[in-house]
């Protein structure tokens, strides 16, 4: 039996999730709904979760049905690399070419947060001046790229459990 390359079905659909991302943001950002972080971090999973299933399922399919757990792994963690690099380049992109004004949205729902919550004008005007330089900056792009490569880690770890079938030893 000819081994099955995890390679092209993480790429299809890193690419695939990637697209989806983008698809995502710009609706988030053109309706005002990424404002509520929990439906956006809830969205955020669904997709997440959604495609390793289905990249995971066309291994297994194309595989006889069977899957070990570092197959799964490192297919899904070069999908969610793939469609990270994709999704986070397209939204720093978007963010700093076709609506710069997201940032200052971004920077004002900061400072209420950070004001309700009873911090000095001198934290509040740090944490600005961070987020300030961190989004006009790669730093933004290697952060966001990071942090999505790590919550998909976790996220192949436990799909990679839940779905991984191993070969019988007498077969």
């Amino acid at each position: 039996m000819e081994k099955v390359s995890s390679a092209r079905i993480a790429l299809k659909w890193g690419l695939i999730y990637g697209i989806v991302g983008i698809v995502y943001n710009t609706v988030a950002y053109n309706t005002g709904i990424w404002k509520n972080w929990i439906l956006g971090l809830l969205a955020m999973l669904i997709m997440l979760f959604g495609v390793l299933y289905l990249a995971f399922n066309e291994f297994k399919t194309l595989n006889g049905g069977f899957m070990v757990f570092k197959d799964g792994l490192g297919l899904g963690m070069l999908t969610v690399t793939t469609g990270a690099i994709l999704s986070v380049l397209f939204d720093n992109f978007y963010r700093k070419y076709i609506d710069p004004s997201l940032i200052e949205q971004q920077i004002e729902m900061i400072t209420e947060q950070y004001e309700s919550m009873g911090l000095s004008e001198a934290q509040i005007e740090e944490a600005v001046q961070k987020v300030e330089s961190t989004a006009n900056s790669g730093l933004g792009f290697l952060w966001g790229v990071i942090g999505a490569i790590f919550v998909g880690f976790i996220a192949s770890l436990i799909m990679s459990a839940i779905m991984k079938k191993d070969k019988p030893v007498f077969s």
